[in-house]
Formats: structure tokens, sequence, C-alpha cells
């Protein structure tokens, strides 16, 4: 879909498209109702903003949606496609049986999901991030949380909207996010 087509949809429409891709309905709706936008760069920096300005119990909705990383998934689903390389990449040493092994420990200590932007990223890093993020404090932790979240909801709509003239506009930074 286009910027124009994105800014031309029916709100309800829209907000039911943007609830797969954020897994937030309070996120969507209000995302929708924030056109028009003029570029991909304006969209991903409204819905950054509006992500922050939802509640906790919101955001916690939209952790807790993602599936655990190397867990199962729907074939063809937004997440598989995201994890299709940590997935792949099982590790020389084991690294995906010690991600999906200490996920319930994160969750038990935090209370929600262990959310990582895992595009782009193989088992490897993916299991020194869970590392680092498993020594944190929950206050600690929440802003690295919604770091990921943000950047997962960004690399989402880079992918479901492109520029009027077909150009997919990468981000500068989004894959960058760290911790």
């Amino acid at each position: 879909m286009t910027v124009t087509q994105f800014n031309a949809m029916e709100a309800s429409e829209l907000a039911d498209q943007l609830t797969g891709l954020f897994a937030s309905r309070d996120l969507a709706t209000a995302v929708a109702a924030a056109r028009p936008i003029a570029t991909i760069d304006a969209l991903c920096g409204a819905a950054s903003v509006l992500l922050h300005e939802q509640d906790d119990e919101t955001v916690l909705e939209s952790v807790n949606a993602h599936p655990p990383i190397g867990g199962t998934v729907e074939s063809g689903s937004r997440a598989a496609a995201e994890q299709a390389t940590a997935a792949e990449d099982q590790g020389e040493n084991g690294e995906m049986t010690s991600i999906r092994n200490l996920q319930p420990t994160y969750r038990e200590k935090f209370g929600w999901n262990f959310l990582v932007r895992a595009a782009g990223k193989d088992s490897r890093q993916i299991l020194d991030n869970l590392v680092v993020r498993l020594a944190h404090e929950p206050e600690e932790e929440w802003p690295f949380v919604l770091r990921h979240l943000d950047a997962i909801n960004q690399l989402r709509l880079r992918g479901f909207v492109t520029e009027d003239d077909g150009t997919v506009r990468e981000a500068s930074g989004v894959s960058e996010v760290t911790t």
C-alpha cells in the first residue's frame, strides 16, 4: 500500500490492518487517527510517539502478543518471517535451545515475554541479548522492551507502506537497536 492509499483508507479498516501489525488495537486506532502523513518516515515517527503515549497495560498486551523466539509461530505470519534468520540458525553451540530454555526464566522474572527485534540477528546475538537483559531489574528492562517493540513496529510499517513512487524506505537506526 502506498502513502496515498494509507491516507485514503477508511479509518476502521486501516485500524483493523494496523492491529495485526502492532498487536494493539489502541495503537492502531491512534495511528489511523494521526493521518494524513506525508512519508513513511513521518508515519514511523508518529507511530513511535503514539506507542510511548500508550499506558503500560496496553503496551504489555502488545508485548505478550509476540511469540517466543524460536517457538511455534504460524507459517507465513509476520513473526515467522521476522524470526526466520534466527530460527534457521540453531547455533553451533545450541544457542537456540538456550534461548528457548531461558525465555520462561525471563517471563517469570519480568512478567512479560522476552521481546527483541529478531530480524537480521542470528541466534548468538539473540542469546547474548537475552543473557544481558536477564541481569536487569524490571524498571531497568522496560525501556529496552519499548525500544524493541518500537523497532519491530517500524519494521512492520516499512513492510506495509511504501512511498507513493513505490520506494521502500529503510530506517536509519532501526536495525541497530541495542540490548
